[in-house]
């Protein structure tokens, strides 16, 4: 293997773990957030409607915290399953390469 290419995969599995990490970040911010549970109750007649926006924001935050999760998740299935697809062609991409360029050493 190519050393230039190895280092190249590495770095895609680098990568792939970070976007990982980051996903359990958010996941374990939303679920510490949706645990939060302020019900309406707690707000005086007065601030019925400040409830009612609180309950909306804190939904609105569980989405996109769990929707981020997901995609962070999603970016590093995709550079790992990249990665797996340069390894299982690497042959045949470094002979097509190196038929239209030859690297100067």
């Amino acid at each position: 293997m190519d050393p230039e290419l190895k280092v190249a995969f590495e770095a895609l599995a680098q990568d792939a773990s970070t976007w990982d990490g980051i996903g359990e970040t958010l996941s374990r911010a939303r679920a510490d957030i949706d645990a939060i549970d302020v019900y309406r109750g707690a707000f005086s007649f007065a601030g019925l409607d400040l409830a009612d926006s609180y309950a909306e924001l804190h939904a609105t935050v569980v989405a996109l915290l769990g929707d981020g999760a997901e995609a962070t998740h999603a970016g590093a299935d995709a550079l790992r399953a990249v990665r797996d697809d340069f390894l299982r062609y690497e042959d045949i991409a470094q002979s097509e390469l190196y038929a239209l360029w030859q690297p100067v050493r």
